[in-house]
């Protein structure tokens, strides 16, 4: 793929660059943002990939590099980051991020914000839900909302237990909602302009899912597995595990909510 294929601008400051990671997961590719106009935030420097931070480099033409920033710690966003960080600026995530990969850094405090310009400043929110250390980035001027994988551009993403929370995936929803951003511009897919209609379709979504676990229970199955296969029938065989391992993140919030669940076969 060309450079100008990969890299995009979304105008307010904002590039973003792809990388060269397709896949049922990532969509067409991890979506890394430079952020700012002449102090700028690298936000998810991604795959350990030279020739996606060669095209990073490009995008950042000298500019001053405030901070590595990271919303997560799936190695898809993060991969990089130690390159990244020796290579532009300090890294800065939540602290538990850091913790994951074992990286240095400066954490990130819930709300704490980086201050680009006069009228651009970046503000880290825990949202976790995607995973228990997701970090989403709002830029109040603009209404901008980075959401990482707590909302994707297109379909739903991964909500995998144990570190994924059905609980915490519903709290961050109506956390980041009640910001009103003006559009979402998440880890991987296209940007989203109807972001409160796509962050209530992201809700009600996940509550149908819901439904049909507790009618798939209803209905007699007692494993994880019979439970995919009542609710996820047509889904490749590729995705079966990603597919349970949400199916254990939906009944461990039924039991979370009172649900008496039956003995499920391993």
């Amino acid at each position: 793929m060309t450079e100008a294929s990969n890299t995009r601008k979304l105008g307010h400051g904002i590039t973003a660059v792809r990388a060269d990671n397709p896949g049922a997961l990532t969509l067409t590719g991890t979506q890394t943002y430079v952020i700012g106009n002449e102090r700028i935030v690298i936000l998810d420097p991604g795959p350990a990939d030279p020739v996606h931070l060669d095209r990073i480099n490009h995008v950042v033409g000298g500019r001053t590099v405030e901070a590595v920033c990271l919303t997560h710690a799936h190695s898809d966003h993060s991969a990089a980051a130690e390159l990244a960080a020796y290579r532009w600026a300090p890294l800065r995530a939540s602290a538990e991020t850091l913790a994951r990969l074992n990286l240095r850094g400066v954490p990130l405090v819930d709300e704490e914000t980086i201050a680009l310009s006069e009228e651009f400043t970046l503000c880290a929110l825990n949202s976790p839900g995607h995973s228990g250390d997701h970090v989403s980035y709002f830029v109040e001027s603009t209404r901008d909302l980075f959401t990482g994988d707590l909302v994707l551009g297109e379909g739903s993403t991964m909500i995998a237990a144990p570190d994924g929370s059905v609980r915490a995936y519903f709290q961050s929803l109506a956390r980041l909602s009640a910001l009103q951003p003006s559009r979402l511009i998440p880890g991987h897919g296209s940007v989203v302009v109807a972001a409160l209609e796509w962050l209530e379709k992201a809700r009600v979504h996940r509550l149908k899912r819901i439904e049909q676990v507790i009618m798939a229970l209803q209905e007699g199955a007692d494993s994880v597995e019979s439970i995919r296969q009542t609710i996820y029938s047509d889904l490749s065989i590729s995705h079966h595990v990603a597919a349970e391992l949400t199916i254990r993140a939906y009944l461990e919030y039924l039991a979370e909510e009172g649900h008496k669940l039956p003995m499920m076969k391993t």
